[in-house]
């Protein structure tokens, strides 16, 4: 195996994508080459990069033989650009992804290629390989895309936390503005969470959190307002992602200073009375008249 081969192979050695005696042949190149081949470290790193980044996702079973059927296929019927421009017909000679086909029908060149140029044979076995090449080249761009498919949905996800998240910062920045309004600064005791929440004086609520856990299955975080008189309302139910970024809005009963704004996280939605731990809380104050 020669070094423009190794290199027309690396792609797919660095993916684990090469059979086991092709793989072989590369390690022992490799062992004897005296060029370093940067670019199989190249790309293994940004392979490993790419593996770290994703959650593995199975692909489907049986994706990966019927790429490389379809592609015998193509060999085989003379579909390939190649084959056809070689004078490969569906009775020629061709040994791809391990199986011969008939005797060919166009007979060999009897003049030798010119000194440029390869034999022909070697021509024909050069564009065979480089097809399987980029025919597993595909097929492990299909998989990687399957791989990534996952952590792509979760990327979208945190943006649209992250867009929610910033619309109801607006909107409570806005709320408390508005004469009247008392404002909360909520963090949590044995947690990195915090947020803001905003009672307008007509009792319009407005809270934004992060730093929450997710919430698995039902689990959802229920915001309250708990008054003078000590009884908690609910505001509100809402879900966490891998963002870590929660809002709400809704209507409390109490409004004003001293009004206190807690979260706590439930089994289930639509609890009309606290039944886990406070997670994060804040009490209320109103901005002095003439404050910026």
């Amino acid at each position: 195996m020669d070094c423009e081969t190794v290199r027309d192979l690396a792609p797919l050695f660095v993916l684990d994508a090469l059979e086991p005696d092709e793989a072989a042949a590369v390690r022992a190149h490799l062992a004897e080459c005296d060029d370093v081949h940067a670019e199989l470290s190249e790309l293994a790193e940004a392979a490993g990069a790419l593996q770290r980044a994703a959650e593995p996702v199975e692909p489907a079973a049986g994706l990966k033989s019927r790429l490389l059927a379809a592609a015998e296929a193509d060999l085989r019927e003379g579909r390939h650009p190649s084959t056809a421009a070689m004078g490969l017909s569906q009775g020629s000679t061709a040994t791809g992804m391990g199986a011969t086909q008939p005797a060919a029908v166009v007979p060999a060149p009897t003049v030798s290629a010119p000194a440029s140029e390869p034999p022909v044979d070697l021509r024909i076995e050069r564009e065979r390989r480089r097809f399987r090449l980029a025919t597993l080249g595909a097929a492990a761009a299909i998989l990687l895309a399957v791989a990534l498919g996952g952590y792509a949905v979760m990327l979208r996800g945190q943006l649209a936390d992250q867009a929610a998240y910033q619309e109801v910062v607006d909107q409570a920045l806005a709320l408390a503005a508005q004469p009247g309004s008392a404002t909360a600064v909520i963090a949590g005791a044995d947690n990195p969470s915090s947020g803001l929440g905003v009672i307008g004086a007509n009792g319009q609520v407005e809270l934004a959190m992060h730093g929450l856990s997710a919430t698995p299955g039902g689990e959802v975080y229920t915001a309250w307002a708990i008054g003078g008189d000590g009884t908690p309302r609910s505001l509100g139910d809402f879900d966490v992602g891998g963002s870590g970024t929660g809002v709400t809005s809704g209507t409390s009963p109490v409004t004003g200073a001293g009004t206190v704004l807690a979260i706590t996280r439930e089994p289930a939605p639509g609890a009309t009375a606290p039944t886990g731990p406070i997670v994060a809380s804040g009490s209320a104050t109103v901005a002095s008249a003439g404050s910026g």
